[in-house]
């Protein structure tokens, strides 16, 4: 029974944000409006139309759980049994989120892209109108932290494990390459697999969600911010 909830999970986020989204934008702005300005319009749009994929996505999982008999508390783990040690491990992973995102990232896309690629890019989010840039800022970081935690390392990763028999590894891997196409295709998403990898590996370990859950909106909160209003 869950196979089929496992390849709708799966499938349906590429769909919502490879194709749904720009169909969107573009029946709203028109095809060639969206070509001359795409990364602007993606972010003008996407960041509510984002946090509606987090939600539904992330309600879909939990009538998942209910219906294979699994309670959203067992995904999540408990919140006070080694509560000093959940702080440390979501704090090292916000630090390294922000490493990752901020330092590393706009370094690879010079890199591949030629020199002042990431300015370039950041030059086109910062056109962004201000109250969606908030919005982004306050409730699509949170939608994120909380909903792909959920769908992701909580719903697929367990799932995979399942189908693949106990094979942890390549559970956390093909989770996190989903999780990573999930972010579109770009530069971006590797660095998308890369913390998908490393927080499914965490999750494998210690099945507790709570410190990626934190970690992962904390890094968006920072993220949007310092691009918009900093770097």
């Amino acid at each position: 029974m869950f196979r089929s909830h496992v390849l709708l999970l799966s499938i349906l986020p590429l769909m919502l944000n490879i194709l749904i989204t720009p169909m969107v934008i573009i029946s709203i702005v028109s095809l060639p409006g969206f070509l001359k300005d795409p990364v602007y319009y993606v972010y003008t749009y996407g960041l509510v139309l984002w946090s509606i994929y987090h939600v539904l996505l992330a309600w879909l999982a939990l009538r998942f759980f209910k219906v294979e008999g699994q309670n959203i508390s067992e995904i999540v783990g408990p919140l006070r049994d080694r509560f000093l040690r959940m702080v440390f491990l979501a704090i090292s992973l916000l630090v390294l989120s922000v490493l990752l995102f901020q330092v590393v990232e706009p370094f690879v896309t010079d890199l591949i892209y030629g020199q002042d690629a990431w300015r370039r890019f950041l030059s086109e989010y910062k056109r962004v109108p201000l109250p969606l840039a908030v919005y982004g800022i306050t409730i699509t970081s949170l939608t994120a932290g909380i909903c792909e935690e959920v769908v992701w390392r909580g719903y697929l990763q367990t799932r995979f494990e399942r189908l693949l028999r106990g094979r942890v590894l390549a559970a956390v891997l093909l989770q996190a390459v989903l999780f990573g196409l999930w972010h579109s295709i770009s530069v971006h998403t590797l660095f998308t697999v890369i913390i998908g990898f490393i927080y499914g590996l965490i999750y494998a370990r210690t099945r507790r969600l709570m410190p990626m859950m934190v970690s992962h909106w904390l890094g968006d909160v920072v993220g949007f911010s310092a691009m918009y209003f900093i770097a």
